[in-house]
């Protein structure tokens, strides 16, 4: 029985492709177009990664900026109020609800990051799982693992993730890897799959994601895979950015 404040009544509209849907507003047809555009290009490419074909149709819903976004019932639906305050790109099942902030850089962000958590999603838990989030054999990913991943493919590694990386590493706030929240486990898990990614070859990640899956476990993979348990990679990982750090001062 709850609803959002609406102070805007929207019309919505969808335009099918191959392998998406762009549902729009009279107000974000533009938006849409350009929505359409960058996910034929980038569909592919993170498929390529992945070396995995998407099996349901992506949806992304557009709005045209943040305060129209606020007034659906996204956080309502959910249960999580926090799904529709802005700031992380929100998915729901096969859905992404898109918003522009103002740049097309970011707004090409916020497009890579649905893609790809919506392939990790079905790579890891399948696409019968995804319907029922509560089921219990979902497999529990840490956030590292899951948001740094989305972070790794799709932003850039510039000059405010190096920073945030090496104060969190130089104090001490990454030991504990896998208990890592927020923004410490996004920017600790971005520099985690770069690390992997540099070190052992970007080829790695689609077999730790299979056998993640395989294994129902995020932490004996990297074992099969690499030949190290996690917390043997998380002493190489910390050493290797501690021992970069050291030697720039």
């Amino acid at each position: 029985g709850k609803s959002g404040i609406q102070y805007n009544e929207f019309v919505w509209s969808y335009n099918r492709y191959e392998k998406y849907d762009v549902y729009f507003n009279e107000d974000s047809k533009n938006l849409a177009d350009y929505t359409a555009d960058f996910a034929e290009q980038i569909i592919p490419k993170i498929e390529g990664f992945f070396d995995y074909t998407l099996e349901r149709r992506l949806q992304f819903i557009v709005y045209n900026r943040l305060t129209d976004f606020r007034q659906s019932n996204v956080g309502l639906v959910t249960g999580k109020d926090e799904y529709n305050v802005g700031g992380t790109t929100t998915i729901i099942q096969n859905k992404a609800f898109l918003y522009f902030e103002g740049d097309f850089n970011k707004y090409d962000e916020q497009i890579t990051a649905a893609v790809t958590r919506v392939i990790v999603n079905e790579m890891i838990n399948g696409t019968a799982l995804i319907d029922n989030v509560a089921n219990a054999t979902l497999i529990n990913i840490p956030k590292w693992y899951s948001e740094g991943l989305v972070a790794y493919l799709s932003k850039q590694w510039d000059i405010v993730a190096e920073n945030q990386v090496k104060d969190g590493i130089i104090n001490g706030r990454y030991e504990k890897f896998n208990r890592l929240t927020g923004d410490d486990a996004v920017y600790a898990g971005h520099s985690f799959w770069k690390y992997i990614s540099d070190t052992y070859g970007s080829t790695v990640i689609s077999n730790i994601l299979y056998l993640t899956k395989i294994n129902k476990n995020s932490n004996t993979c990297f074992l099969y895979v690499l030949g190290l348990s996690i917390k043997e990679l998380s002493y190489e990982w910390l050493g290797y950015y501690l021992n970069m750090y050291e030697q720039a001062e």
